[in-house]
């Protein structure tokens, strides 16, 4: 018995445990995660010298106080192992999970319950999160202990569901965030980095740029977006390639653009990660998705201010080159269509003889990384 929890069997496999459900029954699911160089410390209620890793497992499992255990490291001059069982995890007591050189961390975490609706031995149901036969298979980003790379990794891993939320940890550190993926649109596999959607289309909510790049896990919020230097950071743990631009007004019009995968995108996607100042050229730089019917996409050569001119054909605007510069006219034609979060006004290919296309519930400014 762990955590009230019956295991029915169990195998080992590093560097999880899984506790599976049982067949034509609905269990909860237990994961051991296992991180080397780290201990909790002062919850140890015993200790044991063990011979190998499967025995200070097995003696976990086998006392209901055990919520974790710290290992200490197999070496050659030590035929036992320290074995130290806690009665918390680092999950109820994260102040307490530090560095330790030579052991290793393994804890118990609650993923999920998980039901199996088997008609006959190949027509059988997994719960979402989970695959393979007996469903014993955890997928690939949609548990915290079980992150993806980036969106495009659980794509490519055959772990997507669709749409939605999943776990990325870009950094590999076991510290994993939320985000949302988007995984249909020009073959998936799009982080989600920056949205901006009308509630209440009389009052367009005020927002901050996030400095980290983890700030990325606002977006149930609707009014989301990083910095450059936050799109920077970003890509120096995921080398995403290219960026996609994507607004709509329900009485106007909608600009959904994804940079090219070709010199001219590449600038773009350094420009607006702040690698460069130099503004990238417009035309070339972009492939118009199926759902775009703006005037910016189809004027390229007309885009940006250099400072003295408009219509010079590039993207962004001289006079913004902040931290704010993906947000503020960093699409425009002139005074005429441009795209803009930041200010009074909520832009997506407005003209200014529009007066400015009214706001209404449910238009939206999204940019994407893959």
């Amino acid at each position: 018995m762990l955590l009230g929890i019956h295991i029915p069997f169990l195998f080992f496999l590093r560097p999880y445990l899984v506790f599976p459900a049982a067949r034509h029954s609905e269990s909860c699911s237990v994961v051991f995660e296992s991180h080397d160089g780290y201990a909790l410390f002062g919850h140890q209620f015993i200790k044991f010298n063990v011979s190998d890793y499967s025995e200070c497992a097995l003696k976990c499992m086998a006392n209901d106080t055990c919520h974790s255990y710290n290992l200490q490291a197999k070496s050659s001059r030590h035929k036992h192992q320290m074995c130290e069982l806690n009665n918390q995890s680092r999950i109820s007591k994260p102040g307490d999970f530090k560095h330790r050189q030579g052991y290793v961390y393994n804890g118990a975490v609650p993923v999920s319950c998980v039901p199996k609706i088997c008609i006959g031995e190949e027509d059988c149901q997994c719960h979402p999160g989970y695959k393979g036969p007996g469903c014993l298979t955890v997928r690939l980003g949609h548990f915290a202990v079980n992150p993806g790379k980036s969106c495009k990794h659980i794509l490519e891993s055959n772990d997507s569901e669709g749409d939605g939320e999943y776990w990325i940890d870009p950094e590999g550190k076991g510290n994993s965030l939320k985000v949302y993926c988007d995984m249909k649109t020009d073959g998936g596999g799009w982080l989600l980095t920056s949205i901006f959607m009308v509630d209440n289309p009389t009052t367009p909510p005020a927002w901050t740029a996030e400095p980290s790049y983890r700030g990325i896990i606002k977006f149930t919020n609707h009014k989301m977006g990083i910095t450059i230097s936050a799109m920077k950071e970003l890509r120096g743990h995921l080398p995403f390639t290219q960026m996609r631009f994507h607004c709509s007004k329900q009485q106007g019009r909608t600009f959904h653009v994804t940079t090219a995968v070709n010199s001219s995108g590449e600038a773009v996607v350094e420009y607006f990660s702040n690698q460069t100042n130099t503004m990238p050229d417009s035309c070339l730089s972009f492939v118009r998705m199926k759902d775009d019917n703006s005037y910016l996409s189809g004027n390229c050569s007309r885009w940006g201010y250099d400072g003295s001119s408009n219509f010079v054909g590039k993207w962004g605007h001289k006079n913004r080159q902040g931290e704010t510069r993906l947000y503020d006219l960093t699409a425009l034609v002139g005074k005429h269509y441009r795209w803009r979060t930041t200010g009074k006004y909520r832009l997506c290919d407005d003209n200014k003889n529009d007066t400015f296309i009214n706001l209404s519930k449910g238009d939206f400014w999204k940019i994407f990384v893959r």
